[in-house]
């Protein structure tokens, strides 16, 4: 078992906590999501396309991945929880810009993609437990000459529109000066393609995000992922504000499979294929989560 360094537990501590604090500001408030689950008798989750191995489409046009086995266990433990047996679920596809717009207006009921957990969002939305960790990296080709991010100077590169990679490399290019040119793209798919077109010279991401990426291509030796790790991105479900008891369900269900360790089956299920190495922090936030009964 890896042995986790004092500060990275409490970086990941922290990132719970804040998780969880926002549910708790708004106890007292009506669960109105919940309560519109039980009305409809329907639960609606919002998925991606391509950002695989959370969420994605496969050969069939079906919808699947790490975070969307997390969203089946909620539901089920949710149809306990409202006794509604029968209760159905419906699909709906999100993007970078319309996720949390969705989740604000009541389109979706919870989010189970690939968003990470900031405070910036904590103020539109709220967050699960953690269930996954990843960093930022660079997507190139395999023969490119670009090793970190600083070889990116002056070069065009593509980000995801309204993304933490996206504020943090232009706060990167700023502070650097490195005056790169940006590609700012709607999906990860458009990012793959953008350097697999040479628009851009690489595509900046979560790392778990460009590794599927890689995965997926079609000559995946064509590419690879370098550089340094350039942020902490803990990743979560997402929810309507002021939801707790939606939240505590979600939450729940995330502890018993810690517990169990059917996290972790269900983590190597999707990660695996990836051959992506495993960050120690995503180890300490299994453990975190594994809350006893």
């Amino acid at each position: 078992m890896l042995k986790p360094t004092i500060n990275i537990i409490a970086s990941v501590v922290v990132l719970t906590i804040s998780a969880i604090a926002p549910s708790m500001a708004g106890a007292q408030t009506a669960d109105q999501v919940l309560n519109r689950i039980k009305e409809t008798k329907t639960v609606t989750i919002g998925y991606r396309e391509s950002s695989i191995p959370f969420s994605f489409l496969d050969a069939n046009q079906k919808p699947v991945g790490y975070s969307l086995d997390i969203c089946a266990a909620v539901v089920e433990n949710l149809k306990k929880t409202i006794g509604l047996p029968n209760l159905t679920v419906k699909m709906q596809a999100v993007d970078l810009s319309t996720r949390i717009p969705l989740i604000q207006n009541g389109t979706i009921d919870m989010e189970c993609g690939s968003t990470v957990n900031t405070l910036a969002r904590q103020k539109q939305v709220d967050f699960s437990y953690v269930t996954a960790v990843a960093a930022d990296q660079i997507l190139v080709k395999a023969a490119s000459p670009v090793k970190e991010i600083e070889d990116l100077a002056g070069k065009a590169v593509a980000l995801p529109t309204g993304s933490t990679s996206a504020r943090l490399v232009q706060a990167l290019n700023n502070k650097k000066q490195l005056g790169m040119r940006f590609l700012f793209v709607k999906d990860q798919a458009e990012g793959f393609l953008a350097v697999d077109t040479g628009r851009a010279e690489g595509y900046i991401t979560d790392n778990v995000i460009l590794y599927g990426l890689r995965k997926r291509a079609k000559q995946s030796n064509e590419f690879r992922v370098t550089g340094r790790p350039l942020s902490y991105l803990p990743y979560g479900i997402m929810v309507a504000k002021n939801n707790s008891t939606l939240l505590a369900v979600i939450n729940q269900t995330i502890a018993e499979k810690a517990h169990s360790g059917e996290a972790i089956a269900m983590y190597d299920k999707w990660f695996d294929q990836l051959k992506m190495p495993l960050d120690p922090r995503a180890q300490v936030a299994f453990e975190l989560n594994a809350i006893p009964e």
